[in-house]
């Protein structure tokens, strides 16, 4: 056969390639079609083998085939790399016109790398290599190295074609303790609704996350103007005591104290005036908690774990038990004038406000709530967790009525009204209990028992100590007369509330801030020109691993400690260690692997470097 020009065998290719892509639409649109095509290939090389063997074995053994073929490659390979492969359909409808994107579809360009018609390119070049490399039999021994390398690649190509056709991958959603047989199967990267069953269970026994040492930092962000945006930030320890100068904002900052469990707790602190307190200390099995008690209204009470009934403490024993331990709703109402009242008050009644206005009760609510669906106002549960007043202000010449909640656990929350006589109004509820105890305990060490306002005992502590069960009160440092002031402090030593107070200096002026790890925004210094921040400088997991067993017939056949790039293998599976829940401690997320070609692509890389050393060898 005369031999033929390139450009012969770029035509010839491209007549192939356009084939190909023809095929490649038929097989979306109509599964016959592409059958019939695909024969009729076949019976149109079986006819020009069987009457010009020697042309056909001269064209695929061609070098310049080999080239056609690779400029058909690294087109197939440009297509692949400027249209978007592999995501959902919204991103292409983002990018492209509906028009474009059907013809995407057709010709499956959105998946080039798994498309027929780049499948038969991959075919063709095999082809051409297995012929080139049979073309030089026999094997002599300064050949093995070249028909090493080049069955290498054909037999790399074949390892991953089969790894492409027949692998699949999944997903595995699980928590401790939990047992699965199968994996929803994913394709792009996109769950779809169908599940593999793996022949075998694979349970999670344990799964941990190591996390890098905690530490917080004061990010300070600086700019010249507070319009203009803040450039790359200073990061500073928080060292106590420690003063860092930051040059771009012409300050200093110094960490005063730095709290990596930051809590505020209200104390007694002794004065000369003020109600009677009390230190208490309740013990219950393997651990304690502290809380200070004052003799007045809504300070002198709490109630005991699990609501199994309440204290109550008096600096004398009171000559109305009844009275005392009743439930009562307290106004404090304050004017701009100077003027205060307290009023008890009760759902329903009406109470004289101004001169101009009446107060009247309306609900009440232990555990203040909105419902979801209905956004009514409803409460939650009996537990006065967060008591609720309504109340409602009438106008006795106009009649016309303002509602206002009120709060006992937010008395500064007012909706923004305005009330009448621009007064301002706190809310205290004192509780009760009823069908349950409620102890009274006094300075001088004696206490009495009641129920439903009725006094069933009385008794002397011993030594300052009551004892209910599992739960022991132990009170002590009596101070005659407190006030309560608020105390910061640590819970523990552990950084689960980081908190640190700083001080900023400029040009002489000193401003302290607070400044908190779960806050959302800065704090703002110098006009809003300096920016601070308290952050963990690297809050990412160092490590998660889970705890698997393997289980076939009930029985542990496998036990395997999985990590990030430590999967383990059973039964043609691999499972990789995938993601974590920082939310959900107990939760882990397994990748799921089969690929069934990936030994070959091992053996065709071994084949390869074998041959690239014997070629090297005997041209040495």
């Amino acid at each position: 056969m005369r031999k033929k020009p390139l450009t012969f065998y770029l035509a010839a290719t491209g007549l192939i390639t356009v084939y190909l892509l023809i095929l490649q639409a038929a097989a979306n649109l109509n599964k016959p079609v592409f059958y019939g095509l695909v024969a009729l290939l076949a019976l149109f090389i079986v006819f020009i083998t069987a009457r010009k063997p020697q042309n056909v074995l001269d064209f695929f053994r061609s070098m310049k085939l080999a080239v056609s073929v690779l400029i058909y490659f690294t087109i197939a390979v440009i297509i692949g790399t400027l249209i978007l492969q592999n995501v959902e359909p919204a991103r292409y409808l983002q990018s492209y016109s509906p028009g474009f994107y059907k013809f995407v579809k057709l010709l499956t360009l959105q998946d080039t790398y798994h498309s027929v018609w780049f499948s038969g390119l991959v075919i063709l070049l095999n082809i051409n290599i297995l012929i080139c490399t049979l073309n030089h039999l026999p094997i002599r021994k300064k050949k093995i190295g070249f028909f090493l390398i080049h069955l290498s690649i054909v037999i790399v190509v074949i390892g991953g074609s089969i790894s492409a056709f027949f692998g699949m991958k999944g997903y595995i959603n699980f928590h401790e303790g939990e047992t699965v047989n199968e994996f929803q199967l994913t394709q792009y990267n996109q769950m779809l609704d169908q599940k593999i069953q793996m022949g075998f269970q694979l349970r999670l026994d344990k799964f941990e996350v190591d996390h890098y040492a905690p530490d917080y930092r004061v990010y300070v962000y600086t700019r010249s103007d507070s319009k203009n945006k803040f450039g790359m930030p200073y990061s500073f320890k928080s060292t106590e005591n420690a003063e860092y100068p930051v040059t771009n904002a012409h300050g200093t900052l110094k960490i005063l104290k730095y709290f990596p469990d930051y809590a505020v707790r209200e104390v007694a602190k002794a004065t000369d005036t003020g109600p009677g307190a009390v230190k208490v200390v309740l013990h219950e099995e393997n651990h304690s908690q502290t809380a200070f008690f004052f003799d007045m209204t809504g300070d002198d009470r709490f109630f005991m774990p699990n609501q199994k009934g309440m204290i109550v403490f008096k600096w004398n024993m009171p000559k109305n038990l009844a009275a005392t331990v009743s439930e009562q709703k307290l106004l404090t109402v304050s004017f701009p004038d100077g003027r205060h009242q307290l009023i008890s008050v009760q759902e329903g009644e009406s109470y004289p406000f101004t001169p101009d206005t009446t107060l009247r009760v309306g609900r009440f609510f232990p555990s203040f709530s909105i419902d979801d669906k209905t956004k009514e106002i409803v409460s939650a549960g009996s537990k006065p967790d967060n008591p609720a007043l309504e109340l409602i202000f009438e106008n006795k010449i106009t009649k016309e009525k303002t509602t206002q909640w009120v709060f006992a656990n937010f008395p500064d929350f007012t909706h923004g009204k305005k009330l009448p006589g621009n007064a301002t109004i706190h809310f205290t509820f004192v509780p009760t209990m009823k069908d349950k105890p409620v102890y009274v305990v006094t300075a001088n060490g004696h206490y009495a028992w009641t129920k439903n306002g009725k006094t069933f005992k009385k008794g002397t502590l011993d030594n300052n100590r009551l004892t209910l069960g599992n739960l022991t009160f132990e009170f002590n440092s009596f101070i005659p007369h407190a006030k309560k002031v608020k105390e910061e402090f640590n819970r523990s030593e552990k950084a689960n509330n980081p908190v640190v107070r700083v001080q900023w200096e400029q040009n002489g002026q000193k401003e302290v801030a607070m400044l908190g790890a779960s806050d959302k925004t800065a704090t703002f210094m110098d006009n809003g020109r300096v920016a601070l921040l308290l952050r963990n400088k690297d809050d990412s997991p160092k490590a998660y691993r889970s705890y698997l067993s393997v289980l076939k017939d009930g029985k542990v056949v496998m036990k395997k400690k999985v990590e990030v790039n430590d999967p383990l293998r059973f039964g043609g599976y691999y499972f990789y260690q995938s993601n974590y829940d920082p939310k959900d401690p107990t939760y882990s997320g397994i990748s799921v692997v089969r690929d069934p070609g990936v030994y070959i692509v091992f053996l065709g890389f071994i084949m390869l470097t074998i041959g690239g050393i014997l070629r090297f060898y005997f041209k040495m």
